[in-house]
């Protein structure tokens, strides 16, 4: 499908981890890199995160050396914890259309900041271009969107796309993809970082292996990096290691408010839309969500290793497969209540579509073994609901 992409026309196109096929890159890079763009404007998911951010950081160097003024579109409350270093590119809420908008780390309205929802939508198709590697949600922005599900990382299909290109990744590129990369390779389970005496390691496990389209494009990175390079980026992407005390208390309280469904396969946390603790920590940051991710995965796949849990947790807790997590994202009025799931046999994305054709409110997409939703409430029964609404699911699909 993606060797028939021709300027011009708009679809969402398919492609594998592997060296993207050379008119895929090339025209991309035309219709980019044309005299008659002058500005182009890139766009953030909502609840940045590492990848997202670093995506657009790279994305917008390339573009800034190649003459085009760019802005990257995300609220610059949302990446003061993220690793911004080497940015060109300003950072910030703009609302002036572009010649051209790029979308990276998402496809889906439902993943659009609620700063940005309208500015978006208003440009045609054609001038619409995106990178992701979740899976299409029922609501997909039109445009020229690039998805790999097979990818597990954004970073990693930039890698690929300058490949195409033949555009040499200088050092500081190669770190902030790096930092991206990582730092959704340990959501997939596919590294992990170990600290001993105050030195991190990268691990590499059997999950990385089996997959080699992630292992080479990650391999083609270190060999840019310096040893010290690739232990700042561990460093950076373990705030589990540096919690505060509230941080620290909001941590153990969920894993003693930790429930389990009655069969015994799902466990979830629910934080309440009115938690003091939670707002006085600022909701839903890169802090709180290294926490809540830690629970969810590590749970998921190794509940009965876990020191944090008592000897009836475990029990509790030996059977679970799919971990949920759920919160308010931000103090204003209007905020979404959001969900996140960790899967360990890939039900992730069921659960999710058996919420959606149940309960109206409620929205979702991502990956088979983690993906995330919302319902734009606070109200406590739509919240009471959503939670019954996915014990419900873990019920009927066992």
């Amino acid at each position: 499908m993606h060797n028939n992409y021709p300027i011009g026309q708009y679809h969402n196109v398919s492609f594998r981890a592997k060296p993207i096929p050379q008119d895929v890159a090339d025209n991309t890079k035309a219709t980019l890199l044309n005299k008659k763009v002058k500005t182009v404007n890139i766009y953030c998911h909502s609840s940045a995160d590492e990848d997202t951010m670093n995506s657009a950081k790279v994305y917008a160097n390339w573009l800034l050396r190649n003459g085009k003024n760019v802005n990257i579109c995300v609220k610059p409350k949302e990446i003061t914890d993220l690793y911004t270093k080497n940015c060109t590119a300003p950072i910030n809420i703009t609302h002036k259309k572009a010649d051209k908008v790029v979308i990276l780390d998402f496809n889906g309205k439902d993943r659009i900041s609620e700063d940005y929802s309208n500015d978006i939508l208003e440009y045609s198709p054609e001038n619409i271009i995106g990178f992701d590697h979740h899976n299409t949600t029922e609501h997909k922005i039109d445009g020229n969107v690039y998805i790999d599900t097979t990818a597990k990382s954004n970073c990693s299909i930039l890698t690929r796309f300058f490949e195409g290109i033949g555009e040499k990744i200088n050092k500081k590129d190669a770190k902030s993809l790096y930092c991206g990369m990582i730092s959704d390779y340990k959501k997939s389970g596919l590294v992990k970082l170990n600290k001993v005496d105050g030195k991190y390691t990268l691990v590499k496990t059997d999950k990385l292996y089996d997959d080699k389209n992630s292992l080479e494009v990650m391999n083609k990175l270190e060999k840019k990096l310096s040893n010290k390079d690739k232990a700042e980026i561990y460093e950076h992407l373990d705030p589990l290691s540096r919690l505060n005390n509230d941080e620290k208390k909001l941590r153990s309280n969920l894993f003693s408010n930790i429930k389990v469904s009655p069969n015994g396969k799902l466990a979830y946390v629910i934080i309440e839309p009115d938690d003091p603790l939670w707002q006085k920590l600022g909701m839903d940051n890169q802090t709180t969500s290294a926490i809540m991710k830690d629970l969810r995965y590590r749970t998921s796949v190794e509940s009965q290793k876990m020191p944090e849990y008592s000897d009836k947790q475990k029990e509790q807790l030996k059977n679970v497969d799919s971990v949920l997590a759920f919160y308010r994202k931000s103090d204003s009025p209007n905020s979404e209540y959001r969900m996140s799931i960790h899967s360990n046999s890939n039900s992730a994305l069921k659960l999710i579509d058996y919420v959606k054709n149940i309960n109206p409110l409620f929205g979702g997409n991502g990956h088979e073994d983690r993906a995330g939703g919302c319902i734009h409430s606070l109200d406590k029964d739509d919240v009471k609901q959503l939670t019954n609404d996915f014990v419900q699911a873990s019920e009927i699909l066992d």
